[in-house]
């Protein structure tokens, strides 16, 4: 009996067990960054809003802030058994994660894409009390309803055939933050009248011209 525990443990921590390694930090955001884009599109429906393509991405469905909170809270979350402190604790860092990345967006860019000034009990703009209790919602919806069946899935497949496609998807979120990026810095340029001076420059400006950036980052704002 021990030796066939031990057996056992071991398979559990090799290959696609329970251990939250790179390809699963991959599986995690995309998984997390594709609900919260359509959370986020049938949410302006639902506000009358009509659609709202809200992903902040340019080549994949991956909505980078649910993206990145989704890997921050899985990581830091998996293992909590108490759905009390699964909330307090997303909740929280929920709403540092929304903090942060709309200070880094307004101090690299100049730009915002989310601003909640005036809303009830916000937090310089960049997040709110309600919002955060939001997060701590479905830090507890992501961990005991997506995550654990997710992984659980995950650890069915073929250790190699989940690396290997981990990979790809990997390699195309990097493109797609590298596209995204540039997009976004030439559209910041023409902002303030500032022309393209290299062919790559050029080639940005018209492949994603002021009407596409505006499709696909409806809500940012100039600061």
């Amino acid at each position: 009996m021990n030796t066939c525990g031990a057996c056992l443990a071991r398979k559990n921590n090799s290959g696609t067990g329970s251990k939250f390694g790179f390809y699963k930090v991959v599986y995690t955001y995309a998984l997390g960054g594709t609900i919260g884009t359509v959370y986020e599109t049938l949410l302006n429906l639902a506000k009358g809003n009509g659609f709202v393509y809200c992903n902040g991405s340019i080549l994949t469905p991956f909505n980078f802030v649910y993206g990145i909170g989704a890997v921050v809270v899985i990581c830091c979350l998996r293992n909590k058994d108490s759905i009390a402190e699964v909330f307090l604790i997303g909740s929280v860092g929920g709403g540092a994660i929304e903090f942060i990345l709309s200070f880094l967006e307004e101090t690299i860019l100049g730009t915002r894409s989310w601003d909640y000034t005036g809303r009830l009990l916000n937090i310089d703009g960049r997040t709110t009390v309600p919002y955060m209790l939001d997060w701590g919602l479905l830090c507890v919806v992501m961990i005991f309803l997506v995550y654990n069946p997710f992984n659980n899935a995950l650890s069915g497949m073929p250790p190699a055939a989940a690396k290997a496609v981990a990979a790809v998807i990997a390699a195309i979120i990097f493109i797609d933050y590298a596209v995204t990026l540039a997009a976004l810095v030439r559209y910041v340029c023409r902002s303030s009248g500032i022309q393209a001076f290299t062919f790559i420059g050029e080639f940005i400006d018209s492949a994603f011209n002021d009407g596409f950036m505006k499709l696909h980052f409806p809500k940012m704002n100039f600061t």
